[in-house]
């Protein structure tokens, strides 16, 4: 039986239901307006809600890139504090430092001393005799071993010492004082340089752990690790961070130690003052009375210019003893004459020299490297403070 084509496509269509059919009288319901945008308008965010949440997304990665920088400027305060670096680039340890200096102080003393003998050899050969030319020699030998222990900055030292050498020998086989007199002059320019070597390994001593250096990157860690502070506090609502803020007050300490050392509870820096002071009354010393030696053998110096540079010298060494006994050889005419007191000057100066720099090691090296331990291990605690005061903070957002 054939059904009407007219109620197939009734029954086809589907019939209407009250979601799609709204009631006579009503108002559509709002929440099925769509926007021309095609966003819910209840779900729209407001442009300050926006921005809060583009600030909450980006905070976790801004947090961790203020904690690597943190971390970095108080490790990197601690690194240059140890003294490994300098304005001029990669320093030496401070044990090679104090072997160094100690080097060059007993160089300063040792060419002097060789100059001496070489005057007392030319000018009076029967007075040296043999037991004169063999502590010669030995002082020869002890001078360019120190020379090769004082490091690169003593190489033009070196030259004008074998000049020196050289030249004695012609002087002595030439019975020349003009020829001995040119000789002295390289040994003089010799000890010149190698006294500014032995200043230069003393300022590194005293400084070398609290240089510029480490003022200028010390104040900058200190700037970066307050500016993330001030910026962690602006952005999480809270002020104190405890662990930063002790990263900031060990770095800010290590920058204030490099401009004040007296502050340091270790005594080395009055030892390396000492020992400079008595190494240079006896190298003072020793060429005074070379000069003396030399005018009395016709030579052309001036001696008593070198008298009274060793009398200030002495005056630094602080000895009532030692200096009334060089009043009487810097009041003597006669270098003969003044013997006695002379050597009473040069043993005593000797044996304290001898004693200071005996006492290196123990004095000076040993308390350099432990100083830029601590340094360093300062560094280290500020770093792991700093990354963990941070931390906190990203910990907030996980």
């Amino acid at each position: 039986m054939s059904t009407p084509q007219g109620a197939s496509s009734a029954s086809a269509r589907p019939a209407p239901t009250a979601s799609t059919a709204p009631t006579p009288g009503t108002a559509p319901d709002a929440s099925q307006t769509q926007p021309a945008t095609g966003q819910p308008v209840g779900r729209a965010l407001s442009a300050r809600q926006q921005r809060r949440r583009d600030e909450t997304s980006s905070t976790p990665r801004l947090l961790r890139l203020a904690r690597a920088g943190a971390a970095a400027a108080a490790l990197l305060t601690g690194v240059v504090a140890t003294g490994t670096f300098s304005t001029d680039g990669l320093n030496a340890t401070p044990n090679v430092v104090a072997d160094q200096w100690a080097a060059a102080e007993q160089a300063r003393v040792d060419i002097p001393r060789a100059d001496l003998l070489a005057a007392q050899r030319v000018t009076d050969p029967a007075a040296a005799g043999e037991q004169g030319l063999e502590t010669y020699d030995e002082v020869l030998r002890a001078a360019a071993t120190d020379l090769s222990r004082t490091g690169d900055d003593a190489g033009g030292a070196a030259g004008d010492w074998s000049t020196f050498v050289t030249g004695v020998e012609r002087a002595v086989a030439q019975e020349s004082t003009e020829t001995y007199a040119a000789a002295s002059a390289a040994a003089a320019s010799a000890t010149d340089q190698v006294a500014e070597v032995a200043d230069a390994r003393a300022d590194d001593l005293l400084t070398g752990s609290r240089s510029m250096l480490t003022t200028v990157v010390g104040t900058l860690g200190v700037a970066v690790l307050v500016g993330i502070m001030v910026w962690l506090a602006l952005r999480t609502r809270r002020i104190v961070n405890v662990p930063l803020t002790g990263a900031a007050l060990v770095t800010a300490g290590l920058t204030w130690l490099s401009v004040n050392p007296g502050a340091l509870p270790l005594d080395y820096d009055q030892y390396v003052q000492d020992t400079r002071a008595s190494t240079t009354a006896l190298q003072e010393v020793y060429q005074a009375r070379t000069a003396q030696l030399a005018a009395a053998a016709g030579v052309d110096v001036d001696a008593q210019e070198q008298v009274t540079q060793a009398t200030q010298a002495l005056d630094r060494v602080g000895d009532p003893a030692l200096e009334q006994a060089w009043s009487e050889v810097a009041a003597g005419d006669d270098p003969q004459e003044t013997t006695g007191a002379y050597a009473q000057v040069e043993d005593a100066l000797a044996a304290r020299v001898t004693d200071d720099l005996d006492r290196v090691e123990p004095g000076v090296g040993a308390p350099a490297a432990l100083t830029a331990a601590g340094a360093l291990l300062l560094g280290v605690v500020a770093a792991g403070l700093a990354w963990t005061g941070v931390t906190q903070r990203l910990r907030d957002y996980r």
